[in-house]
Formats: C-alpha cells, sequence, structure tokens
C-alpha cells in the first residue's frame, strides 16, 4: 500500500495482485520489438491496482479489482483494504473506471452479494449503456459476450443505487474524463484539489514497457484498438505538457508518475 496527497484528499494505492500477461495479446505490432521493449520472452505480469480515496468524511474506491474468480494471485484489494482497517462496509462511493472483469468482479464476492453493500456504484453513461440492458447474444465477439454476461451478475446488486454520469464533475473534488477505446465507456477519474491533480487513468496502459514508448500498440482487450491507440496518444501529450501526476491500473505498484518526452515518444518516470 502507498499513499498519495493530492490538495485535502488522499489517495491510497491497493494491489489485487499480479495478471499473468502474453506478448500474443498485441495487434499488428512487431513481435522482435515487443520482446526487446519487455527485455526478453520471460513470464510478464501486470499489476492489478485499485485506489482508495479520502473526501473529508467519504470513502470511495476506484475499481474494485479481479475478484475470487480470476486465480488464486488475484482479488487481494479487501483483504489489503482491511488492512487498513477500513470494513467493504464503510465505503460510500466505487467509481468504475469500466465494466472489465479485472476491474469490476470486485464488486460481489463468491455468492454474488455487494461486496460494498452500502456504496453508490459510479460509472460513465456510455459503458453502462454497452455492457447493460443487453443480450449478451448481440456482442460482436466471444470476448464481448462474455463481459456482457459477466457484467449482468457483477452489477446486479447495485443496479438500484448505480448513477452514470458523463463528463464533468462527478462529486466534490471529483470528475470524469472520458478515454474511449478500450471500451466505449472507458473513464479516467481527474482527482483535484488545491492547486494539485492526479488522473487515474484505468487501462489506458496495459504493458507499460511497451505501451508508453509505442502509444500506437494497440491489444485484443481493446474493444476499439485504433480509437484505444489514439486516445493513449492524446492523452500522453496532455500529461506530459501538464506535468500532470497519473495513476494506472497495471502501471507498477503503486502507479503512480509522471508521462515524459523522450525523443520522439514517452517515457514514464514513478514517483520516487
Amino acid at each position: 500500500m502507498s499513499r498519495l496527497t493530492v490538495g485535502s484528499i488522499d489517495v491510497t494505492a491497493l494491489s489485487d495482485g499480479p495478471f499473468p500477461a502474453t506478448l500474443d495479446s498485441f495487434i499488428d505490432f512487431p513481435r522482435a520489438e515487443a520482446e526487446r521493449l519487455v527485455g526478453g520472452t520471460q513470464p510478464l505480469f501486470l499489476p492489478v491496482n485499485c485506489y482508495l480515496l479520502r473526501l473529508g468524511a467519504k470513502w470511495a474506491l476506484v475499481d474494485s479489482g479481479c475478484g475470487q474468480s480470476m486465480g488464486p494471485d488475484l482479488g487481494q484489494m479487501p483483504n489489503n483494504l482491511r488492512a487498513l482497517g477500513i470494513a467493504p462496509e464503510t465505503i460510500d462511493y466505487v467509481l468504475l473506471t469500466h465494466i472489465h472483469p479485472d476491474h469490476a468482479l470486485g464488486l460481489v464476492d463468491a455468492s454474488g452479494h455487494a461486496m460494498f453493500p452500502n456504496a453508490e456504484l459510479i460509472v460513465h453513461e456510455q459503458e453502462a449503456a454497452f455492457w447493460l440492458n443487453r443480450d449478451a447474444a448481440s456482442g460482436a465477439s466471444e470476448r464481448i459476450r462474455r463481459n456482457i454476461a459477466k457484467a449482468a451478475v457483477t452489477i446486479a446488486p447495485y443496479r438500484h443505487r448505480m448513477r452514470s454520469v458523463r463528463e464533468g464533475e462527478a462529486m466534490a473534488g471529483v470528475s470524469a474524463v472520458p478515454l474511449p477505446g478500450h471500451t466505449p465507456g472507458h473513464t479516467g477519474w481527474l482527482i483535484a484539489s488545491g492547486k494539485e491533480s492526479l488522473l487515474i487513468w484505468g487501462d489506458l496502459v496495459h504493458l507499460a514497457s511497451v505501451q508508453i514508448p509505442r502509444p500506437e500498440s494497440g491489444l485484443v482487450f481493446d474493444v476499439d484498438p485504433q480509437a484505444a491507440c489514439a486516445t493513449r496518444l492524446r492523452m500522453f501529450d496532455r500529461v506530459a505538457a501538464e506535468r500532470l501526476t497519473v495513476a494506472g491500473a497495471h502501471l507498477d505498484f503503486p502507479g503512480f508518475g509522471t508521462i515524459v518526452r523522450k525523443g520522439s515518444g514517452f517515457a514514464f518516470e514513478a514517483d520516487a
């Protein structure tokens, strides 16, 4: 666990565990170049990071992790939350960057009951429209069809207390920043207090060693890979120009740092 202060808002990174990855997930990207950037062919693991926000007297959680169904090394976030002395029942809000299993399955326990029974669930309206209120058979690919079915079960306990938002302020100090491509309603959450700010960018980047120097590298996990690459490049330009601190779901834990220009591309500088 690691903490960052953004004005009057405390942000704590919570690990949910390591997610196995493979270079086979890249689309139309030279395998030899990917291997060069990651440093060989060794097994790869993506960190899965969630972020806890202290907003005055309220607690908000950005993403919920993988839950208990994606492997024994994942689903660690609730125990890490309890290690801080915070019970899941005390969480007031859960803000989802998007409704993919490694970000949303942690909303429910092994029995399908709400892990955060008193929390309001907040999600971008385009994300809700894409994954919810539709038959799984309508998905354009098997991956999408599986995730529609999972979303129905995962979100069900929260439907009566789910709020959809557009771009802009979702609550005091927290604003939605649309980052479409990975999913249609993929959302970054901009945390701002005083003169300080932090962008929690969800899955703008999966494999940092490849996608930060080569933002044009798309993945099979992207609903629209071309749009995801365009969004990544646009946001890299923005956060580098503004020297905006960022946090990522799959950046090396705790995931805090900045994007800087390096030659014709970009590099990530982790917070010390």
